[in-house]
């Protein structure tokens, strides 16, 4: 059986989810990844896609982009369809094949988009909601647009079964839950040699890195980060952003805050291929996670989490969404938004080593048997082969 994984857009992060599903599984089935470019590019991190074949359609113009959009229809070669995200230009074009071709089709809900949204417009008054919905209507293929998440969501039931990545979303669509899984082979740390990597960045004996890596995004919290290592006032400790995009006015933003506050001891470094991530990880003294409660982050689990798990790294994160679950006995979690709690938690876990190190090596082993690709795979497994396909 071959599967086509649909993704919305292959130049942004959305692919990182759809890659993940297809690593996983190669290990039985044919895999394809099939989505438009909306960039200039593959999503840096995942540029050549090593070891998944994939199709896409350079997306252009206003209008055009509805006939371009079609075309990856064409391009579908699997027996069946698993679409990434309830989004026009992936779960509309895995609808609009599995009608007109009759194959089984599967939705992916990473995120709950209505909520992403709602966070990104709900401040802009009535006269920016207008022009977003106006924008909406006429855009709606737009990854951004409010009414293409609305009615992805809205038909998510016409999917012979859903996946997802935490118990809100299951809740809202039910479906399997599929955690960000992780290759705890590959995330090995004693493969990677964290001395190197500082000595890159020059770190003086005895610094202390608190790192944060992933997409930084206002509902990630990096601003109470950056306050909570403010108010230790240690200059031992540094700060790692890895992930930043100087290119949106946020990740401009957060390397204006970083360098105002920390000087010298804050380090904002851009997006990295995913086989440099580990080489970063390990040369963390704590990975922090520090989600605000909102309606973007909800229904979000940060993949990164379970990265940090993999490499046995002391984790500190915030009480929103599955986090405390997932952290339950081997990690630290405090409230949202709590600059003054952040840093208790930090200074705690900097001044008890042994019990630090004991944590990420618990991390690393629940990682291992409920959230790595051996754990996962059976689950993927099972659901696709319960599937009728039609030859």
């Amino acid at each position: 059986m071959k599967i086509s994984i649909l993704t919305p857009d292959m130049s942004m992060n959305a692919l990182a989810r759809a890659y993940l599903l297809a690593c996983i599984l190669k290990r039985r089935f044919d895999v394809e990844i099939v989505g438009p470019t909306f960039g200039d590019t593959i999503w840096k991190p995942l540029e050549g896609l090593q070891g998944i074949p994939y199709r896409t359609v350079r997306i252009q113009g206003r209008l055009k982009p509805y006939t371009q959009l079609l075309q990856l229809s064409e391009m579908i070669t699997g027996d069946v369809i698993y679409a990434s995200k309830p989004l026009l230009s992936s779960y509309g074009i895995g609808l609009f094949h599995k009608f007109c071709y009759h194959k089984p089709l599967v939705l992916d809900i990473d995120d709950w988009e209505s909520g992403l949204r709602i966070k990104y417009t709900g401040y802009s008054g009535l006269a920016g909601y207008l022009k977003n919905t106006i924008l909406s209507t006429m855009f709606l293929y737009s990854i951004g647009s409010t009414l293409n998440a609305s009615i992805g969501e809205r038909l998510s039931s016409f999917a012979d079964a859903v996946t997802v990545s935490g118990s809100f979303l299951q809740n809202l669509f039910g479906g399997t839950i599929i955690p960000h899984a992780k290759d705890t082979a590959f995330l090995d740390p004693s493969a990677f040699n964290a001395e190197k990597r500082r000595n890159d960045y020059r770190l003086p004996d005895g610094a202390k890195v608190i790192m944060f890596l992933g997409s930084p995004g206002e509902h990630k919290g990096l601003d109470t980060l950056i306050d909570a290592v403010c108010l230790i006032k240690d200059p031992r400790l540094f700060l790692f952003v890895v992930g930043l995009n100087e290119s949106n006015s946020y990740g401009r933003y957060l390397l204006n805050k970083g360098a105002h506050d920390l000087g010298k001891n804050f380090l904002g470094i851009g997006m990295q291929a995913m086989e440099r991530i580990p080489e970063f990880i390990a040369m963390a003294d704590i990975m922090v996670i520090p989600q605000k409660l909102s309606s973007a982050s909800i229904g979000q689990v940060p993949s990164k989490v379970y990265d940090a798990m993999a490499m046995a790294r002391p984790i500190i994160a915030t009480s929103v969404s599955d986090l405390p679950e997932i952290l339950d006995g081997c990690g630290w979690i405090i409230p949202s938004g709590n600059t003054y709690a952040m840093a208790d938690s930090l200074r705690y876990v900097l001044s008890h080593p042994k019990e630090a190190q004991e944590k990420g090596a618990l991390a690393r082993q629940k990682c291992i048997e409920k959230y790595s690709f051996d754990s996962v795979e059976k689950d993927l497994f099972k659901l696709f082969s319960n599937l009728r396909v039609f030859s």
